[in-house]
């Protein structure tokens, strides 16, 4: 049965261009970019459009270096080291400002096949792990061979083959990349170094997160990220070390920092280092902390360190200038008691005056008769 095949050509060149660079896509999921550095790559391309007959490279240092944006010294090295994995097959002369050698498509072509080969027949999970976190590039075969070697060889069954091709549909392959290095780390600090029964587990638990937390993008991990992070300084700054023991808390600071009114992390590390210098006899509840920082300074809108301290400082001096109720009653009360005293001294007096004069008429009326 004949099949038909459709291929879509893209025409970058321009009406002066001389040679054509046909890169097909196969080849670059395969990986072929990934042998290579960005630099290096740009090198590639360059040779590759400035080839003469029999696959001699003649060029002028100045203008591929002005071309590519790199120093000529750089430029002399990258093309060291496409020499040194046989891109570049032998050299015939180096002067100032050009360079004359050959370039063995057959090795550029044929030099990813043999990496691939040795990397599925004698490779270690570990080196296949490291191979792909160093690389800039990856295809998918190269993700799902990474995955997998966290798994011991007798528990590699398609089942698991079929769970990771769905994980290569749903993430992102940067997200994947990016399991894979953390897994391996984890991996590391738990003593083994190429799979352990435990690291599977570990990983198909970040997984079920991802899913739980709907991430699937590369951009939406690294801001999950950022908020973890910034959750625990929070948390330490409040006094919690053991972060997975209380998970209310913890959902609490994220409030805090994501949302409509989302707080800088600044902002909010510095209303919990307030409350915990105000309460001073023990730690301050989380209701506390809202209730008299975060939520005020989510309705004022302030976002910065510097208008936080300025709302503090106005509050503070407005409690200041308030007089304290305690001494106030107290003055109260002693002024009505100086009162009191006071009019009881006046009636007296007054009485005894009273008294004085009464006895005054009575003897004056004695001494008239």
């Amino acid at each position: 049965m004949k099949q038909n095949y459709y291929k879509k050509n893209i025409d970058l060149s321009e009406a002066e261009s001389r040679q054509l660079l046909t890169l097909g896509d196969s080849l670059i999921e395969k990986g072929f970019l990934r042998q290579f550095s960005g630099d290096e790559t740009k090198v590639l391309i360059y040779l590759l459009t400035h080839l003469k007959e029999d696959n001699e490279i003649e060029i002028e240092l100045p203008l591929a270096a002005g071309a590519l944006g790199l120093k000529i010294k750089n430029l002399r090295k990258l093309i060291s080291n496409l020499a040194v994995i046989g891109i570049i097959s032998r050299e015939t002369t180096e002067g100032e400002n050009f360079f004359n050698s050959f370039l063995n498509l057959e090795t550029v072509i044929k030099k990813k096949e043999k990496t691939e080969q040795f990397r599925n027949d004698s490779a270690t999970g570990s080196e296949v792990r490291q191979q792909l976190i160093k690389s800039n590039s990856a295809s998918e075969k190269e993700i799902a061979a990474a995955l997998i070697s966290f798994l011991p060889p007798a528990n590699r069954n398609i089942h698991r083959r079929e769970e990771i091709k769905s994980w290569l549909n749903d993430f992102e392959t940067p997200m994947l990349k990016e399991l894979v290095r953390r897994v391996d780390k984890w991996l590391k600090r738990q003593g083994g170094s190429d799979h352990l029964q435990g690291a599977y587990a570990y990983l198909k638990a970040i997984i079920d997160n991802w899913y739980q937390e709907e991430i699937t993008s590369y951009e939406k991990l690294q801001r999950q990220d950022k908020l973890h992070r910034e959750t625990k300084e929070l948390a330490r700054a409040y006094g919690i070390r053991s972060f997975s023991s209380n998970t209310a808390q913890l959902k609490t600071f994220q409030s805090w920092l994501s949302g409509e009114q989302a707080l800088s992390k600044e902002v909010a590390l510095a209303a919990i280092r307030e409350a915990v210098r105000r309460k001073r006899d023990g730690q301050p509840s989380l209701k506390y902390v809202e209730d008299n920082f975060i939520n005020p300074i989510k309705e004022l809108g302030i976002s910065s360190l510097a208008d936080f301290r300025r709302w503090l400082q106005k509050e503070m001096d407005q409690k200041s200038s308030e007089p304290d109720r305690r001494d106030q009653n107290t003055s109260n009360k002693k002024e009505g008691k100086n009162k009191s005293a006071k009019s009881k001294t006046n009636n007296s007096d007054e009485n005894n005056g009273n008294y004085k004069w009464k006895d005054f008429f009575i003897d004056f009326d004695k001494y008239k008769e």
